[in-house]
């Protein structure tokens, strides 16, 4: 389960292509310098498998108390919001998480892995390359039926805006994902 919480936070940090980048009119403290998602469409079915690739280069540091408020909605003719919900204790979708917080979620997966040689798992992230090496792949657990019909076939985008422990905004990024739902 928690590595299905991860890619969906990471997808929720991708039409036949992944589209990502910096929302408009926001700060960029970093490059997004490669994101890929095999297969694209994303299948979300229980016992599927995901690969995911992501380098970020960090040119600021991101401080203690940064905050992460995702916001996840289906695309269509009407916009479909994705609420945040409770599962197994997590909280998923549209909800605002601690970084730290989900520093310590992910931190089986991605430390030290993914994270610059001599970076720690927590706040402050230090300026430094983030990701790349071998893709992180996710085999999905079982998909409650609650999650399954919320992720129904689609378009989905989800906004991450990082924000410092006194409100500002450090940054805004986006991704567009299609997932087919079996």
């Amino acid at each position: 389960m928690m590595k299905a919480f991860l890619f969906i936070s990471c997808v929720a940090l991708a039409s036949a292509q992944l589209e990502y980048g910096f929302c408009d009119g926001s700060a960029e403290p970093a490059s997004i310098d490669m994101a890929t998602v095999d297969p694209f469409p994303v299948v979300l079915a229980t016992g599927e498998t995901v690969s995911l690739s992501v380098q970020l280069t960090l040119n600021e540091p991101i401080p203690v108390g940064a905050q992460v408020s995702l916001k996840i909605k289906k695309e269509g003719i009407i916009p479909i919001p994705f609420p945040c919900i409770e599962v197994e204790g997590l909280h998923l979708g549209s909800c605002d998480y601690d970084g730290d917080h989900l520093l310590e979620i992910g931190a089986d997966a991605l430390c030290p892995t993914y994270f610059p040689e001599g970076q720690e798992c927590m706040l402050p992230l230090n300026p430094g390359v983030y990701g790349a090496g071998e893709p992180l792949v996710i085999t999905f657990p079982e998909i409650p039926a609650l999650i399954a019909e919320l992720l129904a076939t689609g378009t989905y985008y989800a906004q991450a805006t990082i924000t410092l422990a006194d409100g500002t905004e450090m940054a805004c990024i986006y991704i567009r994902v299609e997932l087919v739902a079996e």
